[in-house]
């Protein structure tokens, strides 16, 4: 694996800020550039420290204080990383030499396969006690929501039998693990559920009036975000709280929105559709969502389309369409 040193481009910014708060924000905003001298990094998740993780030049990445590192692979020719606890273990999915895709466990400089022959597995989420949440799934065989504790794996539970499986995406410090389950069908097919396990049990935390919803991510308070259909079929971006599912909205003209993560301050990031169709990264707070090109004063050709990260420290990844020639690129604002 190798470490490759990248240019920061750092502009200080002035927020005028448009939510609660009257202050004005100064952030910095970092380019996180990519692997082998690309532009592409896909970011996929923040921890305390300001560590990211991604996937870039199709291999698993840890970005450090503007240093970029290939975690490699388990053989293949492909790795993504998932998530980084704030030990700065990061865990994913990784094409073996034999061309299976198997989760992993990175954990300084080694990683570690963490699935078995035969099997496909991913790993999306770890907490700070190591304990690791996910989905194996085999032929014939539905997939199923998966946690590796001290290296064992254990099976969660899916709704019902009769669906097609399930996928456990985050889990938090106190063991509270939030994911999808396809647990039971309807007439038109299957219904995917957003769900959260807690002592094993898996409970459906509902939708917004439609069928089917996806939960993506969850704080150490038990609050969950993600998207849910509502009764007109739209999709929109959702907090769960103490046993109820909030409608965050859209923006001003906007049909769908979702979100993609939540930190202590339930400070939600996510996306939504404007008014004239156009993916735009966001942040819900306090009960406002705002569009954070509304906040940032950013060069003309950069459009933040989706917001996928935020830390406790208030750190938010954003994703940015270039107008030029339409590639994605992703980016560190940091609250000063």
């Amino acid at each position: 694996m190798g470490c490759f040193r990248k240019g920061l481009v750092v502009l200080l910014l002035t927020f005028a800020c448009a939510c609660l708060a009257a202050e004005r924000r100064t952030y910095t905003i970092v380019d996180l550039v990519g692997l082998s001298n690309t532009k592409f990094a896909h970011v996929t998740h923040i921890n305390d420290s300001g560590q990211i993780v991604g996937i870039s030049a199709n291999h698993a990445f840890l970005w450090e204080k503007g240093v970029m590192t290939d975690l490699g692979t388990l053989g293949g020719d492909f790795s993504l990383a998932n998530a980084i606890n704030d030990l700065g273990q990061v865990v994913g999915e990784s094409k073996t030499v034999g061309g299976e895709t198997h989760a992993f466990l990175w954990d300084h400089g080694t990683m570690s396969d963490l699935g078995t022959s035969g099997e496909t597995s991913s790993a999306h989420g770890i907490n700070n006690q190591g304990e690791i949440v996910g989905a194996i799934s085999s032929k014939n065989v539905r997939g199923s929501a998966v946690l590796w504790k001290n290296r064992q794996r254990v099976s969660l539970a899916d709704l019902a039998p009769t669906g097609s499986g399930s996928t456990a995406f985050a889990v938090n410090a106190n063991g509270d693990v939030t994911g999808v389950s396809s647990g039971f069908v309807s007439s038109s097919g299957g219904v995917v559920r957003a769900v959260i396990w807690h002592g094993g049990i898996v409970r459906d935390i509902g939708t917004l009036g439609g069928m089917h919803s996806t939960a993506c991510a969850l704080n150490d308070l038990g609050d969950v975000v993600g998207w849910a259909e509502t009764t007109n079929h739209s999709a929109n971006a959702f907090l769960w709280h103490d046993g109820v599912m909030r409608n965050l909205k859209s923006l001003a003209g906007g049909v769908e929105s979702q979100s993609f993560a939540v930190n202590r301050l339930v400070q939600v990031v996510g996306s939504s559709l404007n008014s004239k169709s156009e993916s735009r990264a966001v942040i819900w707070e306090n009960g406002k969502i705002t569009d954070l090109n509304d906040l940032v004063t950013a060069p003309a050709e950069l459009v933040f389309t989706r917001a996928r990260g935020i830390n406790n420290r208030g750190q938010i990844l954003v994703e940015v369409q270039v107008r030029t020639d339409g590639t994605t690129r992703s980016f560190l604002l940091t609250p000063q």
